[in-house]
């Protein structure tokens, strides 16, 4: 009889270190993975799996802003991400400016080339110089929205390519004079993109530039001679059709156009630039005078390339113009059209047999004819939605579910003040919508009923909007925090019968979240206790934008 079989000897810590060993993947494989993963709060998560993850998150973010005064904290942050290429003072920060770009320019890092400062009230002259004596390679800057001062700007950094220098205040007239601007010209010899003026370099890509009113036939030359020009911003300006033709006749190859408020010129000039200009696919006509939706049908006829239009406060332009665009521009990605006439002209049953499925953000806030029937018909002419503004549409509540059920990869949302027109709201999302991750339900009516499904429907929400939502209480918001797990940022702004004591449960309780914005007064006593979780609460009148 032969003796039974024993079990094999259970395998030795060697052997299981070298089958941990044969499914480790690369650097390279990860890095492939980890590029698809856009989300800096995903590679955060990533990050606390392993020390080769961190590294590699660690590694693959290129852009930081800076939120608050955190001098101690710089270095350290730098160390961490040593291939950023761009950042970001928000309009947010409070310290001394000049000294944090004193600061950054005492640290490595060999691959910025990108610093934004727009929305500063003072303009940091101190260190901005200090900056460009470790930068003198800057290519991009941005000091838009703020006061300026173009001969500095062009002693530092000499070789930008872009700069953003739109929207100066009202008391700052340097950008206005044309001695200024000539000599600011020849000073950039690599200059592509600078807004508030007439650039006059040959090898200029783009020129942005706004609030001109006087004078304009002087540029006209410089302008055609920008052979290679490829983007134009002429935003708050007069512009004639004399200008629209000139740089029709150069076949410009442009690619953006913006005319957003401009004055003067009309359908002559803007049909004869884009007969010209076939290959355009960016176009801006907010607030155009003339624009009706005949002319709309007509010029999408003209923007076969066309990838995102912006028809925003045009209110003679209806149904008619939407369909008109979806139907003659099949690579339209992103429309927009805001506080216009949509829903006005009511859609037809064929006219859902108009299906575009290259449209992936439909932006109609402030929409006051639009309706329940409009937005269903919108949502199954456009199946592939990812993000859709609807907020200030007064007349929408079961037309937003349509959106849910009938658009499979809608990722944001924006439905502030819903429905708030109507005597009954309905918004009860009872199926599951796992690829929604941004909705903002601001000044809308829901209660902790509607909220409770949301949170078990839309389970994978990272950012929810409550501002001003006066029916949910602390067991509503309870509900969110424990089904939605990847919860990151909520805003409960002035929501009367939310307590404050809840903040510090959420944060204990989710440890995913990173942002809460409350009433003011109500973080008082909790702000160290919640960033020792990892979670920035403040309180905000104006919110986050989420959207």
């Amino acid at each position: 009889m032969a003796p039974p079989l024993l079990p094999p000897p259970p395998p030795s810590s060697s052997k299981r270190t070298c089958r941990h060993q044969e499914t480790h993947l690369p650097d390279e494989c990860w890095e492939l993975i980890l590029k698809h993963i856009s989300d800096h709060l995903d590679h955060e998560s990533l990050s606390l799996v392993s020390r080769q993850l961190r590294f590699l998150t660690n590694r693959l973010r290129t852009d930081l802003s800076v939120l608050d005064p955190v001098p101690p904290l710089l270095p350290a942050l730098f160390r961490r991400f040593p291939n950023l290429t761009t950042i970001k003072i928000t309009r947010y920060f409070t310290g001394d400016i000049n000294a944090l770009l004193s600061q950054i320019a005492s640290l490595d890092l060999p691959s910025l080339h990108s610093l934004d400062l727009s929305h500063q009230p003072t303009f940091p002259s101190h260190g901005l110089r200090q900056f460009s004596e470790k930068f003198p390679t800057l290519k991009s800057l941005n000091c838009s929205f703020m006061p300026q001062d173009l001969c500095l700007i062009v002693e530092c950094f000499p070789n930008l390519e872009e700069i953003d220098v739109s929207f100066p205040p009202y008391n700052c007239d340097e950008i206005t004079d044309y001695s200024h601007v000539k000599a600011f010209a020849s000073g950039l010899k690599k200059l592509r993109k600078i807004a508030n003026a007439i650039r006059q370099r040959p090898q200029l890509r783009s020129l942005a530039f706004s609030g001109l009113y006087h004078r304009f036939s002087e540029f006209i030359d410089a302008l055609v001679n920008l052979k290679g020009l490829t983007c134009l911003d002429l935003s708050y300006c007069r512009v004639s059709d004399e200008v629209l033709c000139a740089v029709a006749e150069e076949g410009l190859p442009l690619r953006e156009l913006s005319l957003p408020s401009c004055k003067e010129y009309g359908y002559d000039g803007i049909s004869c630039l884009l007969r010209k200009c076939n290959n355009l696919q960016y176009l801006d006509l907010e607030n155009t005078e003339f624009l009706n939706d005949q002319c709309v049908i007509e010029l999408s006829l003209l923007l076969g390339n066309l990838n995102f239009v912006k028809l925003n406060r045009n209110k003679k332009l209806t149904d008619l113009s939407l369909l008109a665009i979806m139907r003659n521009c099949p690579r339209i990605t992103d429309i927009r059209m805001e506080t216009t006439g949509v829903g006005k002209q009511k859609l037809e049953e064929e006219d859902c047999l108009i299906v575009n499925s290259q449209v992936k953000f439909l932006y109609l806030a402030q929409n006051s004819w639009l309706d329940d029937k409009s937005v269903t018909m919108l949502a199954s002419v456009c199946p592939n939605l990812e993000k859709m503004d609807l907020s200030y549409c007064g007349m929408v509540s079961k037309g937003a579910m349509e959106v849910l059920w009938r658009c499979c990869k809608i990722q944001h949302l924006d439905l502030a003040y819903l429905g708030y027109r109507l005597c009954q709201f309905q918004f009860k999302v009872n199926f599951e919508v796992p690829t929604l991750f941004v909705l903002n339900l601001s000044s809308s009516r829901i209660s902790n009923e509607e909220l409770s499904l949301i949170s078990k429907s839309c389970y994978n929400l990272k950012e929810l909007k409550l501002e001003y939502c006066d029916k949910i209480t602390v067991s509503g918001v309870k509900l969110v925090v424990k089904y939605c797990k990847q919860l990151r940022m909520i805003s409960l702004y002035s929501c009367e019968n939310v307590s404050s004591d809840v903040i510090a449960w959420m944060v204990l309780t989710r440890p995913s979240l990173k942002k809460i914005t409350y009433a003011s007064g109500a973080v008082v006593g909790k702000r160290d206790l919640l960033l020792s979780h990892g979670c920035f609460a403040h309180w905000d009148w104006l919110g986050s934008k989420l959207i």
